[in-house]
C-alpha cells in the first residue's frame, strides 16, 4: 500500500527527466545574461567601441561554454552580430582569426539564437554552413573574412576557434 506523500522512484524519474530537459533549454537561452558570482559590471579599459557597444578579443583554447562564462564574469556576453555594419566591424576585429561568437542552436537544432536575447535576424554564413557536421556543431564562430561557421563546443584541430569575442553594452 502506497504511503501518502511519498512517490515511487518510477514516478520521480517520470517527473525529473522532462524537468531536467527543460532546465537545460532554459539554461542555454538564459545563461548568457544571468549574473555569475563575482560578475563585474565594468568592461575592460582596452575594449574597442562600436555603435555604443564595446568589444574585446581574447585568444584562448576554451570551450564555447567556458568562453561564455568568462564573458559573463567580465560583465559582458559573447559577441552577438545583429547588423551588416556590426558584421563588418567584427570581421575587422577578428582579422582572419577563428573566434567564437554568441550564437547557438544547442537547445533546438537549426533554430539559432543570440545569447544576449536579441533576435537572430542578420546572418553571414559561409557557403555550406551551418552544416552540423558530426551532429555536435551547435556554436557560432568567425572564419575566413569573418563569415560564420558552426562548430562543436570543444575539440582540437583546424576547425576549432582559437579565441572568442566578448561584448558589453554599457
Amino acid at each position: 500500500m502506497p504511503v501518502r506523500g511519498v512517490i515511487s522512484w518510477r514516478d520521480a524519474v517520470r517527473v525529473a527527466v522532462p524537468a531536467a530537459a527543460l532546465l537545460v533549454a532554459i539554461s542555454v537561452l538564459a545563461s548568457c545574461r544571468l549574473p555569475l558570482p563575482g560578475r563585474s559590471a565594468r568592461r575592460p579599459d582596452d575594449a574597442i567601441e562600436f555603435n555604443s557597444h564595446w568589444y574585446k578579443v581574447y585568444e584562448a583554447d576554451l570551450s564555447w561554454h567556458e568562453a561564455r562564462d568568462l564573458c559573463l564574469q567580465a560583465g559582458g556576453y559573447m559577441a552577438c552580430i545583429e547588423t551588416a555594419e556590426e558584421q563588418a566591424f567584427i570581421a575587422g576585429l577578428a582579422d582572419g582569426r577563428y573566434l567564437s561568437l554568441g550564437g547557438t542552436d544547442e537547445a533546438d537544432e537549426g533554430k539559432w539564437v543570440w545569447c544576449n536575447g536579441s533576435e537572430f535576424k542578420y546572418e553571414c554564413w559561409m557557403s555550406g554552413q551551418p552544416n552540423n557536421y558530426g551532429g555536435d556543431e551547435h556554436y557560432l564562430a568567425t572564419y575566413d573574412g569573418g563569415e560564420w561557421v558552426d562548430v562543436a563546443a570543444r575539440g582540437d584541430g583546424f576547425w576549432m576557434p582559437t579565441g572568442y569575442i566578448c561584448e558589453w553594452d554599457r
